[in-house]
């Protein structure tokens, strides 16, 4: 979610003198599909109620999302050395081009910026070329995912995005609810696609999962309250599919954007639903404080 910014509603009527109360915009990301999970393109302001902290807002603008996505495609470096996790990144990479600038990070015992954020496609698959062949047997994801939401805090970019590649289970050594809590306060989308299984782990020899606790925590709720999806694949040759699902949802969002009265304070609670018969939402349920 951008940064809330005050609107100028001070409107002279004539020489009446009468003024509007000054309000505050707010703008979230969302996702809109049908029945059969295929993007709905045609929705307006009024197919939506919105709702902050329990309380109906006055929608004023909802259109397909049109800022560029400032995206952190983070890899889990245990599963850079297999060829259909780097064939999933190459393809994600070329379908969101010219739509985000994008930073490759690669997750082990801390994170690695592989590319900062640019729009060369040259340079992003120049990284996935400099990807180790020998990564360590541990990592800390969660950590991972702190650090990269503590980065999108700071830098507080209109539209922020964190799409991950990880493997599934296990546990972590940070309290994921402080993890949740930096994610939500970034305002970034998050999705993730993970490798189910330990038999999955062990058979790409990525070792043992032990140290890392929180991950399950992490990687559904952090999806599910920041209007991300989470997919779940049993083999790497999923990859590439379920990173272009991925990848076709983030080009179909919606960028909805509504008023929040002057005076009143903003409410992490927020939710969203549509009058369109046959069309589901995917958004967040917890936005930042601001």
């Amino acid at each position: 979610m951008r940064n809330a910014f005050v609107v100028a509603a001070v409107l002279a009527a004539g020489t009446s003198g009468i003024v509007r109360e000054a309000t505050t915009e707010r703008t979230v990301y969302i996702t809109a599909t049908d029945d059969k999970r295929e993007p709905v393109i045609d929705l307006a302001p009024a197919d939506f109620v919105v709702k902050e902290g329990g309380k109906e807002r006055e929608v004023v603008k909802a259109e397909r999302a049109a800022a560029p996505m400032r995206l952190a495609l983070a890899v889990e470096e245990r599963l850079t050395a297999d060829s259909n996790v780097r064939m999933a990144i190459f393809e994600f990479m070329k379908r969101v081009s010219g739509s985000a600038e994008i930073a490759l990070i690669t997750i082990g015992l801390r994170n690695t910026v592989v590319v900062d954020y640019t729009t060369s496609p040259d340079a992003l698959v120049g990284g996935i070329n400099k990807f180790t062949l020998n990564p360590a047997k541990e990592s800390a994801l969660a950590d991972g995912v702190l650090d990269l939401a503590g980065r999108f805090v700071d830098a507080r970019p209109a539209r922020p995005v964190l799409v991950l590649m990880a493997l599934s289970g296990g546990q972590a050594g940070v309290d994921p609810k402080t993890v949740l809590d930096k994610l939500r306060q970034s305002g970034a989308t998050m999705h993730a696609v993970t490798l189910a299984g330990a038999g999955d782990a062990g058979a790409l020899g990525v070792g043992s999962l032990a140290g890392d606790s929180g991950r399950e925590q992490v990687l559904g709720d952090g999806t599910k309250q920041s209007g991300g999806r989470r997919i779940d694949v049993t083999s790497t040759g999923a990859m590439p599919k379920a990173m272009l699902q991925v990848a076709n949802e983030l080009l179909a969002q919606y960028a909805i954007t509504y008023l929040l009265p002057d005076g009143v304070k903003p409410d992490r609670r927020f939710s969203v639903s549509t009058k369109r018969r046959g069309v589901s939402l995917r958004a967040p349920s917890l936005i930042p404080d601001r």
